[in-house]
Order: C-alpha cells, then structure tokens, then sequence
C-alpha cells in the first residue's frame, strides 16, 4: 500500500512538474516583460519600467526594476523554473535596442563601463545566448578606443593599458594578409581584443581573424575558463564572427600559429613593449 502511495504520489509531481514547464514555454507570451527574444527577433510589443534617458543613473535603476519585475511574473513554486533567465534576457533585449538607436551614446559617457558591467552580468546569467547576442559582441568591441595602428597600441601597452596576448585563432591567412604575422592585444579588463598585422602595421578586421569582445574574459581560473567557454567560444564555434562567414569558414583556412615565423613576431612584439616601457 505504501509502495502504491509513493508511486502515485510521484506520478502526481511529475504531471505537474510537466505542466509547470509547459507554462514556462508560454509565459513568455502571456506575461507583460517576460519575454524572450526568439532567433529572428520578433517579439511582441510590452510595456517596459525603462523610459527614463539612456545610460542616466535612472536608467541603470529602471533595468534592475525591469529584471524584478519580470522574475517575479515568472517565478514557479519549485526550485528549479527559469525566472531569473528569462528576466536576464529581458534586460539585455532592452539594452541591445536602446544602444542600437542611439549607438554615440555610449562614447565617452560617464557611465561607459556601468553599461559593459551590467550586460555582461545578465549575459552571465543565461544557460546559453542567442544568435542576436554573440553577433552583438561586435557591436560592443567597437567602443575598444584600440587605435587604428600597431605603434600607438605599444605605447598602451607599455602603459599597462592593453596586453599582448595568445593570437592562437587569428593567424589565419585571409586574403593578402601573412596570418603569421598577427598578434592580439586585450585590454587590461579582458574585454576588448585588438587583432594587428605587423607587416601592414595597421589593425586587422577580416572575418577570419578580427577581434571581438568578450562577455567573460577567460583565464586559468577552472570557473572563469568554463565561462569564457560557455559565453565566448562555444557561440564562436556556432557562428563565427560575423554573418555570412561560418567557423568552417575560418577552420577551412591555413593558419600561420605554430610556425617560427610566428613564434619569432610575438617576440618581437613584446621586445617593442619593452623597450617603450623604457
């Protein structure tokens, strides 16, 4: 009899476990901000707390209202619902389309890094993100300040201001560009890349081996490297760096990693910063 109860009573909790997740699916239909951006953008129009200017001290308190306000609409009675996802990419949907209409904005604001921190944060928050947003890394990198040629980036980073880094997957050759002889540059905070060829002596922006902006700089850190993983190259795996020009695209090129020719350049490199820091 015991074994009966147990059994039905788990029946029970399943069907409405079931239930819960399929009310999950349609909520973000029904409910007034809970929504998530489908992969072709079309959402249906809602009434969002945000409306004060974009980028004002306001503006940053409206988004947390907005994340609140939709986890609370979408909260479930057990444990495991999706409530603080599907509010994460409320914000981010909101901050994507805000940047998007006034894109000068965000040069020079006072509150230029509260925007990078509070969109990385949300992004952080989701089990995985969407077309819209890895594209929309380029976007962000686009607000690097990484100058136009290789000389000035040494005189940052002999400043501390940016650091050469691992140019692994952007040495490829694309076009008439000697792939080997790319170097990448991160900014101090890990988020802005600057990909430069030093025979050209300029930045580099092709498909192959541009640099893009990353929503969780990655380190040796085991829960740092999964994030940089999960937000940053998994998504680069799935659709490259820009549209039209797939991982396969850019794995189907020869590569100049590896090669003295590049081993040589990188050292190079990091004798110029040196000898600027002098």
């Amino acid at each position: 009899m015991v074994k009966k109860m147990v059994g039905f009573s788990l029946i029970i909790f399943f069907i409405v476990l079931f239930l819960g997740c399929y009310a999950d699916e349609t909520s973000y239909w029904r409910n007034g901000t809970g929504i998530v951006s489908t992969e072709n953008g079309n959402r249906p129009k809602v009434d969002s707390p945000v409306s004060s200017e974009f980028l004002s001290d306001k503006y940053f308190k409206e988004l947390n209202k907005l994340f609140q306000q939709v986890k609370m609409e979408n909260e479930k009675w057990y444990v495991f619902d999706d409530s603080e996802e599907i509010a994460a990419t409320a914000v981010i949907n909101q901050m994507m389309d805000d940047l998007e209409k006034k894109p000068d904005a965000l040069t020079n604001h006072e509150n230029f890094y509260q925007f990078f921190e509070t969109f990385d944060e949300n992004i952080r928050k989701l089990d995985s993100i969407t077309e819209r947003m890895h594209f929309f890394r380029n976007r962000l990198n686009s607000y690097s300040g990484a100058p136009a040629h290789l000389d000035d980036m040494i005189d940052l980073a002999a400043r501390g201001e940016w650091k050469l880094f691992s140019s692994k997957f952007h040495r490829f050759y694309f076009g008439d560009t000697n792939g080997a002889l790319n170097v990448k540059f991160l900014s101090a905070d890990g988020r802005f890349e600057a990909v430069y060829n030093t025979a050209t002596g300029k930045i580099v922006s092709d498909p192959a081996n541009t640099g893009t902006y990353n929503y969780a700089p990655g380190s040796i850190i085991p829960t740092k490297y999964y994030k940089h993983n999960k937000y940053d190259k998994k998504p680069w795996k799935k659709w490259g760096n820009v549209k039209g020009f797939s991982y396969q695209d850019i794995m189907s090129l020869q590569s100049g990693h590896g090669s003295d020719e590049a081993n040589n350049n990188y050292k190079k490199v990091e004798r110029w910063i040196k000898q600027r820091k002098k």
